[in-house]
């Protein structure tokens, strides 16, 4: 593994774990268990963007940062929930994830809309203005 590769893994650990500490309103978290992914998915009051992702996949290194900053733009109004497919495979099953990485949004218990692979910022950005627009109809 590269010096390069050790750093940024381990820059994304950091992360999570400042992003996902004991705070249950955190906009940002890690999914720990299927009991968590039903208490903060698909529970939530609001609508959550679910990251399928794997540690393997580069495409969702990239998208991670993206994502975050995009959600945290929106003021609180949508969270994002991190669903690495190596530890919750059964999850990922559940909600037909075939690749990564791949975004769902659930709102009130139902999926809304999904989108696959690395996207770019404004594309990200506008999928998910149309998700927000819908949910305030």
């Amino acid at each position: 593994m590269s010096v390069y590769r050790k750093r940024l893994m381990n820059l994304m650990k950091a992360h999570r774990r400042l992003t996902s500490g004991s705070n249950r309103r955190q906009p940002i978290f890690d999914v720990e268990t299927r009991k968590d992914f039903e208490k903060r998915v698909i529970n939530s009051d609001r609508p959550v963007v679910v990251d399928f992702h794997a540690s393997w996949c580069c495409p969702c290194k990239a998208l991670a940062p993206r994502l975050e900053n995009i959600v945290s733009e929106q003021g609180g109004r949508v969270r994002l929930a991190r669903v690495d497919i190596d530890e919750h495979g059964e999850l990922a099953m559940d909600y037909n994830v075939g690749s990564v990485p791949s975004l769902v949004v659930i709102h009130k218990g139902k999926v809304v809309n999904r989108m696959v692979g690395l996207q770019t910022s404004e594309y990200i950005r506008d999928w998910l203005k149309k998700v927000m627009s819908h949910d305030d109809n």
